[in-house]
């Protein structure tokens, strides 16, 4: 979260996680991050303050998300999820099809106003 320019303490981050967490299962899904990092980047949702998010994902700088990149973002978060999830993911944003998240479909992915 600091990364991305957010301070916040564990129990900030337990209550964050509380606030989205809509099935209450104590987890966060893809669904509910996406809920989490638009409404994050409400009223800084502009291109340039989501391309620095999209190079954190980016860190091989291949201009691409790759699922090994999202693997890499996910363990620093302590996520545990698997391939599956991960790839479904990934297919969401994937507009064109080439199992990679270009910028363009990030950024459509990150400024939508509905999921599913």
């Amino acid at each position: 979260m600091h990364s991305l320019g957010f301070e916040a303490k564990n129990q900030t981050i337990y209550q964050m996680i509380q606030d989205i967490d809509k099935d209450a299962n104590g987890e966060i899904d893809f669904d509910e991050f996406l809920d989490l990092m638009t409404s994050r980047l409400a009223g800084s949702d502009t291109k340039e303050d989501i391309r620095k998010i999209f190079e954190l994902f980016d860190d091989d700088k291949t201009g691409y998300i790759s699922l090994s990149n999202l693997k890499r973002v996910a363990a620093e978060l302590g996520e545990t999820m698997d391939d599956a999830e991960l790839l479904e993911m990934i297919e969401r944003a994937d507009t064109d099809r080439d199992g990679l998240i270009s910028l363009e479909e990030f950024y459509t992915i990150m400024t939508q106003k509905t999921f599913g």
